[in-house]
């Protein structure tokens, strides 16, 4: 889950998208986005407006001609692509297309059965937010869902992010003690079962998570047994020089994975699992490790990722550390 607020991406400041296919090869396509999300710590890659799922802009900033049709574009009006040493305006409908390789025919973990896991909340950091909604989705498409009545008022911006309202929860909510409870002992199912779960931007889901167990006097989910994919970690990993956004609904349409509803935690515990199978069945090197070997190695390529960020940070002068830990967080964000 991307919390309510942001969870920032890594930002990555580099060319092409290494791996990746353009109707262009030689375009490099730099996506100017909302400076407040792009540059806030730790991003995920979850958009907390109307955008996620569909295609951005890249906004020129001045006139020129259109690198494809020689018709003029207005500043602000079409799109910027940096072409070998020098840069290039594009008409939206002109601009060369980014596409993920192919669908190979190799065997590997992603055509085992994983589960996918998201949870929606009152708050961006982990150790505060109050889990109002969780889901489970299974390799044979079902799913179980809980609402929960956290106890405590839901603020306005979380609503606007994932929809459950505090009447909602008041009215069909499960006490958080009861539900938290069910969804402790089903996880620990799946761990005891080797069965990989699988959660975009794990970090947040398993802290809140955990958080919440502790909170309500439960069971702690043994964690360190747990075999986690995070498809946001192994994008990363495959596509080290992207450089657009790194939001769920834009990666899903980036790997031909299915978005249903932006927030909504079956629509983004299915599209997680769907996207990490994609990338496996796209790239060999992940789609042959094994599954507890694959949990290891993302927990040294978010630490470098994430160390990656930090020195973005430091060369700028802000104020801002940013968590290596993966998949659970122990030091709190602010």
């Amino acid at each position: 889950m991307e919390p309510p607020s942001v969870k920032v991406n890594d930002l990555d400041r580099s060319s092409a998208p290494a791996g990746s296919r353009m109707q262009d090869r030689s375009a490099k396509i730099f996506r100017r986005t909302d400076q407040r999300e792009a540059f806030s710590p730790d991003s995920c890659g979850r958009s907390r407006d109307e955008t996620a799922g569909r295609p951005l802009n890249v906004i020129n900033k001045f006139a020129g001609r259109c690198g494809k049709c020689g018709q003029r574009v207005a500043a602000g009006a079409g799109q910027a692509l940096r072409i070998g040493g020098g840069w290039s305006s594009f008409h939206d409908a002109c601009a060369p297309v980014q596409t993920a390789p192919p669908v190979r025919n190799h065997r590997g973990w992603h055509d085992m059965p994983v589960v996918g896991f998201d949870i929606e909340g009152t708050d961006p950091e982990p150790q505060d937010t109050r889990i109002v909604t969780a889901a489970l989705v299974y390799a044979d498409g079902t799913a179980r869902t809980w609402l929960i009545d956290p106890g405590v008022p839901i603020p306005a911006g979380a609503t606007a992010i994932h929809g459950i309202t505090d009447e909602m929860v008041r009215d069909a909510g499960a006490s958080p003690r009861e539900a938290l409870a069910e969804l402790g002992i089903e996880i620990a199912k799946l761990i005891a079962d080797s069965t990989p779960l699988v959660a975009f931007c794990a970090h947040y889901d398993v802290t809140a998570l955990h958080t919440e167990l502790a909170r309500h006097g439960l069971p702690a989910v043994e964690w360190e047994r747990a075999i986690i994919v995070d498809p946001s970690i192994l994008h990363a990993e495959v596509e080290p020089r992207w450089t657009n956004r790194r939001q769920l609904g834009d990666l899903c349409g980036f790997y031909e994975v299915e978005l249903a509803t932006a927030h909504d935690a079956v629509s983004d515990a299915k599209a997680a699992a769907g996207m990490a199978v994609s990338i496996a069945a796209r790239h060999e090197r992940i789609a042959l490790m094994r599954p507890d070997d694959l949990h290891r190695a993302q927990v040294t390529w978010y630490a470098e990722q994430k160390r990656d960020l930090q020195a973005y940070y430091d060369k700028q002068g802000r104020d801002v550390s940013v968590s290596l830990e993966w998949p659970l967080e122990t030091k709190r964000r602010r």
